[in-house]
């Protein structure tokens, strides 16, 4: 019995029966062991390398990353799998605060990167929510202040603060979210935000300064320090935008106010102006110009590192615009092609007013159940026997299937439609494949009552779908063709065509598929002829 278990597409894959594959032959397992035992004898045997501080340095970091994966994939396995069973609930909250928090802060969350406003007006709400926070942060430094200000100081530049910070988020707001949502009301928001950011950064820094600098405490210069480090913040934030030309236009700004913040605030130089410039420069030299010049210069490296960060991001960005742009194009001359493909099958399909759907499904089901038929006489397994039977009708059972109507009107495609039209394109070229057979045994057949069946003409055909399993459909295929009438041939009767099949159409089949089918060639009558009469 043969239990071979081939799929549909096994059936088309080539097969030369002109080229027979030569049996191996057996190796004598001791002169085998001779032969390796001699080559390990004469083979040169290579040194060891030295292996230097820097690749066990190497070894070690990939060993470390191995494990970090190693521990990545069970940690997502195990929280795949108390998910599935829903016993942690806290994991679960957990896992939708995550979730909403990274919706919050995700900039290309379900946002289609070739649609600029699309794409701005994401970053814009993204940075909305990170000024919000920053806003209470902003809150925090202006209540802080010397003990000589008072409580009601603070709280009256508090109240300001949150006056200015509210209408000023208030206007963003609305410039981002009004209707339509242009890319000039988008550009306009992204600027107001950014230089909101940063000048708040700067007045917040203003404040503590001139409050606190009172203060001998350690601790209360140590705010100074920080509320000068929200100014990096500000600027780390006008980077997520990821715009060169923003970086530029507020890099420039940056650089002026700040060094007037070091002359006026950080260390009032105005206060030595009244004496002339000598005492303004009695002043400054020394650790004071030093400490300008390199606050200047760290600021400056700062926007230089942060300036190549956001162009680099920018680039790689127009880059991936660039590659869905081919895509795009891609997909629509892909689906097009698929289209043209599917059109030229119909069209063959229905080619001549003898190919009707209706004779045709008559034809295909006779043709399969010989060739199932006849590939159980062969002892071939059930499944490959329903598998035979599956191809030889998978040109009229899946017809409705060649179609792309659905995505006419889908400009973009997705994952999932691509599965399904690559789905579709398979079962195409099965189906080519079946007319293609179909289309062999009419050949062959006119070939031979026209007497133009040659050794090329022979060899020809034998290159096409040789396999045995194509034989058996085509033989049911030649058995059918004879036993119908065409415009170059009469019906044939049952006897008359098994001795055709055996004197004129052997050379296309193995002898064996041969004689399982004029053993049991009743059986084949009797079907052809139920399913004739049906």
């Amino acid at each position: 019995m043969d239990n071979r278990e081939k799929a549909l597409d096994e059936f088309f894959k080539k097969n030369d029966g002109s080229v027979k594959k030569k049996p191996l032959k057996d190796t004598n397992q001791d002169e085998s062991e001779k032969i390796n035992s001699y080559f390990e004898t004469v083979s040169s045997q290579k040194t060891l390398k030295k292996r230097s501080g820097l690749d066990k340095l190497v070894d070690f970091f990939r060993i470390t990353s191995f494990k970090n994966k190693f521990d990545e994939k069970k940690v997502s396995a195990n929280l795949k799998q108390i998910e599935v069973e829903g016993k942690d609930r806290t994991s679960n909250l957990w896992k939708k605060i995550t979730l909403q928090f990274l919706n919050w802060f995700s900039f290309e969350a379900g946002v289609d990167i070739l649609d600029e406003t699309s794409v701005l007006y994401r970053r814009n709400l993204v940075i909305k929510h990170i000024i919000y926070i920053t806003n209470i942060v902003f809150i925090i430094f202006t209540f802080i202040g010397s003990k000589s200000n008072g409580f009601n100081i603070n709280l009256i530049v508090a109240f300001a603060f949150s006056l200015i910070m509210f209408f000023t988020n208030l206007s963003i707001k609305k410039i981002i979210f009004e209707e339509p949502r242009t890319l000039q009301k988008q550009i306009m928001g992204e600027y107001f935000s950014g230089i909101y950011i940063l000048m708040m950064a700067m007045i917040v820094y203003i404040k503590l300064k001139w409050t606190l600098s009172s203060s001998t405490a350690e601790g209360y210069l140590s705010i100074t320090q920080a509320g000068y480090s929200l100014i990096y913040f500000a600027l780390v934030v006008l980077a997520l935008y990821q715009d060169s030309k923003l970086l530029k236009t507020v890099f420039k700004i940056a650089i002026v106010l700040m060094t007037i913040i070091h002359v006026t605030v950080l260390y009032p130089v105005y206060l030595y102006g009244d004496n002339g410039i000598f005492s303004v420069w009695t002043y400054v030299k020394g650790p004071i110009l030093t400490d300008i010049v390199l606050r200047t210069l760290v600021l400056a490296i700062f926007m230089i590192a942060l300036y190549s960060t956001a162009k680099i991001s920018e680039d790689m960005n127009n880059k991936r615009k660039e590659e869905l742009i081919k895509r795009r194009a891609m997909e629509k001359d892909f689906k097009e092609v698929v289209n043209d493909v599917f059109d030229v099958i119909g069209v063959y399909k229905h080619r001549g007013h003898d190919n009707d759907e209706v004779k045709q499904l008559e034809v295909a089901h006779r043709v399969a159940e010989i060739a199932s038929k006849l590939g159980n006489f062969l002892g071939y397994s059930p499944k490959l026997c329903k598998e035979i039977f599956d191809f030889s009708t998978i040109h009229i059972d899946k017809k409705d299937v060649l179609s792309l109507t659905d995505y006419d009107e889908k400009e973009v495609l997705d994952e999932q439609d691509f599965k399904k039209i690559r789905d579709k394109t398979i079962i195409g070229s099965i189906i080519i494949k079946r007319l293609q057979l179909e289309k062999k045994g009419e050949d062959i057949v006119r070939a031979h009552f026209e007497k133009t069946a040659d050794a090329d003409f022979i060899s020809e055909m034998n290159s096409i779908q040789n396999n045995r399993e194509s034989q058996v459909i085509l033989l049911a295929e030649i058995y059918d063709i004879l036993r119908q009438t065409r415009n170059y041939k009469k019906e044939i009767k049952h006897a008359r065509a098994i001795d055709l099949i055996q004197l004129e159409f052997y050379p296309y089949f193995d002898p064996q598929i041969i004689d399982r089918f004029v053993k049991y060639s009743d059986d084949f009558e009797s079907i052809y002829y139920k399913l004739t009469l049906e």
